[in-house]
C-alpha cells in the first residue's frame, strides 16, 4: 500500500509539475513574431535558427527550444536585451566654491534597454552637502498695517547676516514687495486717496501698486538693507492683498529675480492680511486667466497687474514645482489657519511661521523654516504613464528594512540615504518616440538628479541585424525569410509559404479540412482549438495528438508510457493482459494476496486490489491474517526460518532449516535492525551458552519477496566471576575516593578556623593598644618579694 500511494504522489506531483510547465509553454507556443513572443512571457524564448524547421514551434522557452535541435546560439531571449548601464557617476562631494557647486546624488546617469515584460532595479545614494547655497527672497507685504515691520527688518540688518551665516556658508538675499491690484474695488478712487492712500491715516505713502521687484538677488546685505529704508509703505482697501500675485512673478522671473542655478531657493512671503485668489479679479473687470509668464518692466513693476487675474493655488502650485522654489508664509497669529490650509494643500513647497506684530521674530521663522525644508527629502520623476517607476528606501536606518517610498524626513547634512528604484515598461508607447529621457528629482534641489536613457525595444536583434531575404528558397520563394519565419507574398500561406490559396474555391473550405465534425454535425473548432491549421493540416500543440488534435498525449511516468504495461490510444492507456489501471499499473494478479499458509484471498477480510490486499475493518496486515490485540498467525509459520536466521549470525548451521524456509516461502531474506515498528511483531526465543534471549521481529511482503526484519541484540554468556570482581573493585576504588575526599575537606575546613582565630586575636591586641576607653578584663597580681622568699623557703 505505501508503494501504491508514493506512486500516486508522484504521479500528481509530475501532472502539477507537467501542467505548470504547459501553462508557461501554452503561452509562448502561439506567438507568431519575435517580438510578440519575447512579450508573452519572461521565459519565451524566438530560435532564429535556418535549419531548426520551419513547422516546428519557434516560440518555447531556452531549454525547450535547445531540446528540439535549435542551436543555442540561435535563439533570442528577454536576456539578451535587458541592459543597464551606468554612465556618469562622479562621487559625492560638498559644495565647492571654486566650480561653484556640489554633488549630493551619485550615480547621476544611466543606460536602461526595457522590454514589455522586463524590470530594472538599480540604487542612488543622496548625501545632503554642507554649506549648499541658498537663494532667499524676502517678499514683504507693505501696506500701511506692516510699517513697523519694515523699521524692525532694517534694524535688524547684521543680526539677519549673522542668522544666515549659520545656516550656510553661501547666501544670497532679494527683496520686493506688494500692495494691491490699483483699481476699484481694491482701492480707493477719489484723485487725492489715489496718490496718497495713507491720508486717512493723516500720513503720506506712495500710491498703490501691485508687485515691485526692488533688489536682485545679492550676495550685499547692505544693498538688501539700502533698499528697505528706502521702500515706503502704501495702502489698500480691503483686507486681502496681491501676495499671490507677486509670489508668481518671483517664481516664473528667474534672469530679473536673479535666482542660482544651483541653489537652493526659498521665498519668505511676511503678511499680516489674507491673499486675494483667481476670480477675484473678476471684481474690478479683469477676466484674463493668468499666463504664469513674467511681466516686470524694466524698473521691477509688474505691468500685467491691471491685465490679468490674481493666480489660482493650483498655478502656484505647478509653478513651485516646476521652479524647485520653497515659501515660507510669515504670518500673524490671527491668521494662522488660513494659511495652514494653504501649506495643506502644497506640503511639499510651503511651510507657516508665526509673525510677531512688528516681524521682531522673522530671524528665528528664517531658521526654522530653512532647517524644515532642509531636513525633509522626496523624489519625483517625469516618467510617462506607459513607464512604472517605483522606489524604496530605509531612510538612512529609520526602517529595519526598505520601504515602498520616495520620502524621508529628519535628513542629517553630511549622512548618506540609499534610494532604491525599480523602472518597468507596462506598455508600447502608441506613436511615440521609443527613446526617452526621464529624470529622478528632489523637490527642492534645482538641476541635479539621476537621468535614465530609456531604450524601449520595438524589434528583435535578429530583425534590426539582419536584412529580410526576398524570394527566399526557405520559403518556396513565395515569400522573404527574416528572423526565423516566413512573410508570405500576397496569394501564399504556410510556415513556407507552401500553400497557394488558388488551390482552394475560399479560406473557408481550407480550414474545413482542420474541422472535426462535432454531435451535432456541425464543424468544431480549428484543430480542436489545439494546433495550427497550415494549408488544412493541423499541426498541434505539445502534448496534443490526432488528425485534429483531438487526443492529448499519454503522459509519461518515470520516462515510461502507461507503465510499459499497455498502448497509448488517444490519450488512454490500453492495458495489456494481467494489467489495468488507467496508467496500467495495477496487477490483475492475484496470487500475491494469498498468505503462503492459505489459499485464500486476503484470509477471507478483505479484497485484493492491484496485487494488494485491501482489510476489512479490525484486520491488518499483507494478508488481512491479523486483528487487534492477538498474534500474527504467520509468527508461527516464519518462526523457524527466524530462528534459522539468527543462528546463522551466532555462528551456527542450520543449513537444511534454510533449503525449507526457500521451498516453503519462495524468494525471502532476513535483516538484522535496531529498531522495529509496533505492528505485527513476534517473538522468537534462542537459547546461547546458557543465556536465553528473545528475538522480536516482524515481516512484509515486498512485490513477490518476503523481508523478516529482526531486532538485532547480543545474546551471548555473562562471566558472573569476572563481573563480581569488576563491581567489588569498583565500590572499593569509590569508597577510598569519598575517604581521601572527605580528609581533605576537613584539613582544609581546620587551617581556615586557625586562620580566623589568628586574625581575631590581632585584632584585639590592636584595641587595646589604640583605644582609650578599652579595659582589659585581665587583672594582674604581682606578690610581694619578701613573701615569695618565704614560700619558697
Amino acid at each position: 500500500m505505501l508503494l501504491k500511494t508514493f506512486a500516486l504522489l508522484l504521479l500528481l506531483g509530475v501532472m502539477l509539475v507537467r501542467n505548470a510547465h504547459g501553462q508557461s509553454q501554452s503561452r509562448c507556443i502561439f506567438r507568431k513574431t519575435c517580438v510578440e513572443c519575447l512579450d508573452a512571457d519572461y521565459s519565451c524564448a524566438w530560435c532564429t535558427d535556418e535549419n531548426y524547421g520551419m513547422y516546428k514551434h519557434r516560440c518555447m522557452t531556452f531549454d525547450e527550444l535547445v531540446a528540439s535541435n535549435c542551436s543555442s546560439s540561435q535563439i533570442e531571449t528577454n536576456a539578451d536585451f535587458s541592459k543597464l548601464e551606468v554612465l556618469e557617476n562622479r562621487p559625492l562631494r560638498d559644495y565647492d566654491r571654486e566650480k561653484l557647486e556640489a554633488s549630493q546624488i551619485s550615480p547621476q546617469r544611466y543606460r536602461i534597454h526595457l522590454g514589455k515584460l522586463e524590470s530594472h532595479s538599480f540604487k542612488f545614494t543622496y548625501k545632503p552637502a554642507k554649506n549648499y547655497p541658498l537663494d532667499l527672497y524676502y517678499l514683504m507685504d507693505l501696506t500701511w498695517s506692516m510699517k513697523d515691520d519694515r523699521d524692525t527688518l532694517i534694524n535688524m540688518g547684521d543680526q539677519l547676516a549673522k542668522a544666515l551665516a549659520n545656516l550656510t556658508e553661501n547666501y544670497r538675499l532679494g527683496f520686493g514687495s506688494f500692495i494691491d491690484k490699483p483699481v476699484m474695488p481694491f482701492i480707493q478712487t477719489e484723485k487725492d486717496r489715489v496718490l496718497n492712500p495713507c491720508s486717512t491715516e493723516r500720513d503720506v505713502c506712495e500710491p498703490t501698486y501691485g508687485f515691485r521687484h526692488r533688489l536682485e538677488i545679492t550676495k550685499n546685505i547692505n544693498q538688501f538693507i539700502e533698499k528697505l529704508k528706502t521702500s515706503s509703505v502704501s495702502a489698500n482697501l480691503d483686507n486681502l492683498e496681491g501676495g499671490l500675485d507677486a509670489l508668481m512673478q518671483v517664481l516664473v522671473c528667474d534672469d530679473r529675480i536673479g535666482w542660482g542655478k544651483n541653489t537652493r531657493k526659498i521665498v519668505i512671503l511676511a503678511t499680516n492680511g489674507l491673499m486675494h485668489m483667481a476670480g477675484d479679479g473678476l471684481l474690478a473687470g479683469i477676466t484674463e486667466r493668468n499666463d504664469k509668464e513674467c511681466h516686470l518692466s524694466a524698473d521691477g513693476e509688474y505691468t500685467g497687474t491691471l491685465t490679468y487675474d490674481y493666480p489660482s493655488l493650483e498655478q502656484i502650485y505647478r509653478v513651485l514645482g516646476k521652479s524647485k522654489t520653497a515659501v515660507i508664509f510669515a504670518v500673524t497669529d490671527e491668521l494662522k489657519d488660513y494659511y495652514w490650509s494653504m501649506r495643506e494643500l502644497m506640503s511639499e513647497f510651503t511651510s507657516v511661521g508665526l509673525l510677531q506684530d512688528d516681524s521682531s521674530n522673522i530671524l528665528q521663522l528664517v531658521d526654522t523654516g530653512y532647517r524644515d525644508f532642509v531636513k525633509r527629502v522626496e523624489f519625483t520623476d517625469n516618467a510617462p504613464a506607459y513607464i512604472q517607476i517605483t522606489y524604496k528606501t530605509d531612510c538612512g536606518g529609520v526602517y529595519k528594512t526598505p520601504q515602498p517610498t520616495s520620502k524621508c524626513d529628519n535628513i542629517e547634512i553630511g549622512k548618506e540615504y540609499d534610494f532604491f528604484v525599480e523602472v518597468r515598461l507596462l506598455d508600447y508607447p502608441n506613436g511615440a518616440d521609443s527613446n526617452l529621457t526621464v529624470k529622478i528629482e528632489e523637490t527642492l534641489i534645482s538641476n541635479e538628479g539621476v537621468e535614465l536613457e530609456i531604450f524601449i525595444r520595438e524589434a528583435c536583434q535578429c530583425e534590426l541585424e539582419e536584412a529580410p531575404t526576398e524570394g527566399s528558397e526557405i520559403c518556396g520563394g513565395n515569400g522573404e525569410y527574416s528572423c526565423g519565419m516566413c512573410r508570405c507574398h500576397a496569394g501564399w500561406v504556410g510556415k513556407i509559404c507552401e500553400c497557394d490559396l488558388r488551390s482552394f474555391e475560399s479560406s473557408d473550405d481550407l480550414l474545413r479540412q482542420c474541422q472535426a465534425e462535432s454531435e451535432f454535425d456541425e464543424p468544431g473548432p480549428i484543430c480542436s482549438d489545439k494546433g495550427e491549421c497550415l494549408c488544412g493540416q493541423c499541426i498541434c500543440n505539445p502534448g496534443f495528438d490526432g488528425r485534429h488534435c483531438e487526443c492529448r498525449e499519454c503522459m509519461p511516468l518515470f520516462g515510461m508510457i502507461c507503465s510499459d504495461h499497455g498502448e497509448c490510444d488517444c490519450g488512454a492507456c490500453k492495458c495489456h493482459e494481467g494489467w489495468s489501471g488507467e496508467e496500467c499499473d495495477c496487477s490483475t494478479d492475484e496470487a500475491t494476496c494469498k498468505a503462503p499458509h492459505k489459499d485464500q484471498i486476503c484470509s477471507g477480510r478483505g479484497e485484493c486490489m492491484c496485487g494488494k490486499c485491501n482489510c476489512d475493518e479490525t484486520y491488518f496486515g499483507p494478508y488481512c491474517e491479523v486483528t487487534a490485540g492477538s498474534e500474527s498467525e504467520l509468527c508461527s509459520f516464519y518462526e523457524e526460518c527466524v530462528r534459522c536466521a539468527i543462528h546463522k549470525k551466532l555462528g551456527r548451521q542450520c543449513d537444511s532449516i534454510e533449503g525449507e524456509c526457500k521451498s516453503k516461502l519462495g524468494l525471502y531474506k532476513a535483516e538484522f535492525i535496531n529498531t522495529l515498528g509496533d505492528t505485527l511483531n513476534c517473538t522468537a526465543r534462542i537459547t546461547n551458552d546458557g543465556q536465553t534471549c528473545d528475538y522480536k521481529y516482524t515481516y512484509e511482503l515486498e512485490e513477490r519477496l518476503t523481508v523478516l526484519r529482526i531486532m538485532d541484540q547480543d545474546c551471548t554468556q555473562i562471566n558472573k566471576a569476572t563481573a563480581f570482581m569488576t563491581i567489588a573493585g569498583l565500590t572499593l576504588l569509590l569508597g577510598l575516593m569519598f575517604v581521601v575526599a572527605y580528609k581533605v575537606k576537613t584539613h582544609l575546613e581546620d587551617q581556615r578556623l586557625y586562620r580566623l582565630f589568628q586574625e581575631e586575636q590581632m585584632n584585639q591586641t590592636s584595641y587595646e593598644m589604640t583605644s582609650p576607653l578599652y579595659k582589659s578584663p585581665v587583672s594582674e597580681f604581682q606578690v610581694p618579694k619578701e613573701i615569695a622568699d618565704i614560700e619558697l623557703k
